[in-house]
């Protein structure tokens, strides 16, 4: 009788397994960009079906994500239909978080809040700022999640875009931006997260005495903070010191001046593209404008 209880417990633990959801095909679709509606709704029908809540939370947090492209891809004079939009993808990371939390709910619940705040105008949207900065640092402080590229594109945006006397903090937003730019998966083009980066040295138009001065500054601040990476990571321009040279130059950044700097990133993203073997419609929308970019600053 003990052998059959066992027998029936395995094929059990089994059929749990074989139940659990396959994200394979619907995040290569995703991936691709190839067509985010067919991807939105066969994360419907797949949260239809889920039954396990870490499945529910794995299809929540993926139409959370798919929602920021659905609002994306909307002409910006379609305020409403992107509001709504956003707001959706919202609701679905609170209810993956529900279900069961994962840094990647927080990150998507992040991204929704920001992109309609983008679209809503800074000033109207600095409630959330807060909150949102509250999400950000649960997935870097309390997921000890650090190699998320997004996670940190979403905390270098939103540091740039908030006035200072709500938070906002062009250093830090570069640090972040460093660290966005360094952990893009290698499968990756990510142009805008390049370009943005870009723009916030450019506007911040250091020149190199000063860049050396204030980046060995950083290295004190970031070598001090032990407890949070959150915090450490705004630090994160001065990890190496200012004799470090940074993935798209042998340049040391001493040496550069911050539009020096931001000229030779947009280089490097332009190499990254050409070098790809496929292209999303994204990648060639940011492709356009980082041509003009370089034309401009040349």
């Amino acid at each position: 009788m003990k052998k059959l209880f066992a027998l029936l417990a395995m094929l059990l633990v089994c059929a749990l397994a074989f139940a659990a959801i396959d994200f394979t095909d619907v995040d290569t679709t995703y991936d691709k960009d190839l067509d985010d509606q067919k991807v939105y709704e066969t994360l419907k029908d797949m949260l239809s079906k889920a039954t396990d809540k870490k499945d529910k939370a794995e299809v929540l947090w993926r139409l959370s994500r798919v929602c920021v492209d659905l609002g994306d891809n909307l002409d910006d004079n379609q305020k409403d239909a992107k509001f709504a939009i956003y707001e959706e993808g919202e609701n679905y990371a609170i209810q993956s978080i529900e279900a069961y939390p994962t840094w990647e709910a927080y990150l998507w619940k992040c991204s929704n809040i920001g992109r309609w705040g983008q679209t809503k105008g800074v000033l109207n949207s600095l409630a959330k700022a807060k909150p949102m900065m509250a999400d950000l640092k649960v997935i870097t402080d309390d997921f000890k999640c650090v190699e998320s590229s997004e996670a940190w594109y979403v905390l270098a945006i939103l540091f740039d875009s908030l006035p200072g006397m709500f938070g906002g903090d062009s250093n830090a937003a570069i640090s972040y931006g460093r660290v966005a730019c360094d952990t893009i998966p290698a499968n990756q083009i990510y142009a805008g997260t390049y370009m943005d980066l870009a723009e916030m040295l450019y506007n911040r138009n250091w020149d190199a005495k000063k860049r050396s001065s204030e980046i060995a500054k950083m290295q004190k601040n970031w070598n001090k903070e032990t407890k949070s990476n959150y915090a450490k990571y705004a630090y994160y321009e001065g990890a190496k010191g200012a004799d470090a040279t940074p993935l798209w130059t042998n340049t040391k950044l001493s040496a550069m001046s911050d539009r020096q700097e931001a000229l030779v990133i947009l280089k490097y993203a332009k190499a990254v593209y050409d070098k790809a073997s496929y292209h999303t419609a994204g990648d060639d929308k940011k492709y356009a404008e980082l041509l003009e970019l370089i034309a401009k600053w040349s």
